[in-house]
C-alpha cells in the first residue's frame, strides 16, 4: 500500500510502505498566453560544404525582441548524414548549439513553428526560424552563452547517419528572454573533403 501525496498540480509524491518517496516531475499547463511548441528543419536541398569554417551559422530560432514571455527549450533532436565520404583519418568537424541576441539572422530557408495543443494557448512568439546549407547572415548578431556540442560526419567508409539529442529538461530548460535566440553553429572547421546533411526538430513551451 502506498500513499500520494497532492498538489495543485496533481499527484507530486509517492510514499510506499518502506517510507521511499518518489518525486513525480510535474510540467506546466497551458496558459492564456503562450503553450507548447515545436518546429522543424534542415539544410536544404545541397550538402553542407567541405571544409565549413568555424563560426558558421546553419540555423536560428529567435524569440520576438518585444515578446512578453519567456521560452523554455526542453528537447532539440538533430539528424547527420553523410553524403561525401571523407578520407580516411580525417578530422570531423563540431557542430554546437550557442544561444544569441541583439540582431536576427538572416536568409535561407524560413521554418513555421507548431503548437502542439492547436486549441491551446496561442501564437508563438518564437517568430523567426530559419536554415541554409553554406551560412546564415549573421550581421550585428552578438553570440553569447555556449550549448551542447557533437561531432560532425567526417572520414571513413560509413555513410551510416548521426542522431544527436539535447534533453534539457532532465536539468532544467534552457531559458530564452525576449529578442534572444539559439542557433546551430560549427565550432571547428569540417575536414576537407567530406560533406553532409542535416534536420533538426526544436521543442519548448512559453509562458
Amino acid at each position: 500500500m502506498s500513499i500520494l501525496l497532492a498538489g495543485n498540480a496533481g499527484v507530486v509524491a509517492d510514499v510506499d510502505e518502506a517510507r521511499n518517496v518518489q518525486i513525480y516531475q510535474t510540467i506546466p499547463g497551458y496558459p492564456a498566453a503562450g503553450g507548447f511548441y515545436s518546429v522543424s528543419g534542415k539544410s536544404g536541398a545541397a550538402a553542407i560544404a567541405a571544409a565549413l569554417a568555424t563560426d558558421t551559422t546553419l540555423m536560428s530560432a529567435r524569440l520576438a525582441a518585444g515578446s512578453a514571455r519567456k521560452a523554455y527549450l526542453v528537447r532539440m533532436r538533430v539528424m547527420m548524414h553523410t553524403l561525401t565520404i571523407g578520407a580516411a583519418g580525417g578530422v570531423p568537424g563540431v557542430l554546437g548549439i550557442q544561444k544569441f541576441t541583439t540582431a536576427t539572422p538572416t536568409g535561407g530557408a524560413a521554418r513555421t513553428p507548431v503548437r502542439l495543443g492547436p486549441t491551446k494557448g496561442s501564437a508563438t512568439d518564437m517568430t523567426d526560424v530559419r536554415d541554409n546549407n553554406a551560412a546564415l547572415t549573421v550581421t550585428s548578431v552578438v553570440f553569447t552563452d555556449e550549448g551542447p556540442w557533437c561531432l560532425t560526419p567526417s572520414a571513413g567508409v560509413s555513410p551510416n547517419p548521426i542522431e544527436w539529442v539535447v534533453e534539457w529538461n532532465n536539468v532544467a530548460p534552457w531559458e530564452l528572454g525576449a529578442g534572444d535566440g539559439i542557433c546551430l553553429r560549427t565550432r571547428q572547421v569540417g575536414p576537407a573533403t567530406a560533406t553532409w546533411f542535416f534536420t533538426y526538430v526544436l521543442y519548448w513551451f512559453e509562458r
